[in-house]
């Protein structure tokens, strides 16, 4: 499930039952643990979904809702100050409410490590690759050089042959003379009509 995207029904959902669970003088902890079960997602999922995302665009309706909580417990405790025991209460779901954002924190810089790890892996991959196809292209580069010298003096043998001329007597360099020309075969041709 992880990396998939939020609808904008399990948007709303979160919402509403974070606002409700607030209204009622609940948990938001509780309110998360509630959308993971219908959404198929974690609590802390849920938790940086309404921090990071919702909370922003329902500012109006948290702070409504709130505000509705306050008025109750007044009116329930008839007096204008919260007691000891709700101030630790607020302070422990503030605390679950950050770590719960903090885990969530930790999993997505390890997702980046992870992938910044594998766009390494693959940067060095096509590194490698590419100096191996320069490599190839210099080998290749080396036996047309190779093959065409080497055919350069195989013309050049032939035709002191034809000529009658002494290989012990003449350097067999190409670089002496550049033998014309002649297309594969047309050397048997002539061959054969000196025979003949």
């Amino acid at each position: 499930m992880k990396g998939r995207h939020w609808t904008e029904e399990e948007d709303r959902l979160l919402a509403d039952t974070v606002l409700r669970h607030v209204r009622e003088g609940g948990n938001q902890l509780n309110a998360f643990e509630e959308v993971a079960q219908k959404v198929n997602r974690t609590p802390g999922a849920c938790g940086f979904r309404w921090n990071a995302v919702i909370r922003k665009k329902e500012a109006d309706a948290f702070h409504k809702a709130k505000q509705e909580r306050i008025a109750k417990q007044l009116r329930r405790k008839q007096n204008s100050t919260l007691s000891l025991k709700d101030v630790i209460r607020h302070l422990r779901e503030f605390e679950s409410e950050y770590r719960m954002a903090w885990d969530r924190v930790s999993e997505l810089e390890q997702e980046l490590a992870e992938k910044k790890k594998r766009l390494r892996e693959a940067e060095a991959e096509h590194r490698r690759l590419t100096e191996e196809w320069k490599a190839f292209e210099n080998f290749q580069h080396e036996i047309e050089d190779r093959y065409t010298s080497l055919l350069r003096l195989f013309r050049t043998a032939r035709r002191w042959e034809e000529q009658g001329v002494d290989a012990q007597q003449e350097p067999l360099d190409a670089s002496v003379e550049k033998p014309e020309y002649k297309p594969i075969g047309s050397d048997a041709g002539s061959e054969k009509e000196a025979n003949s």
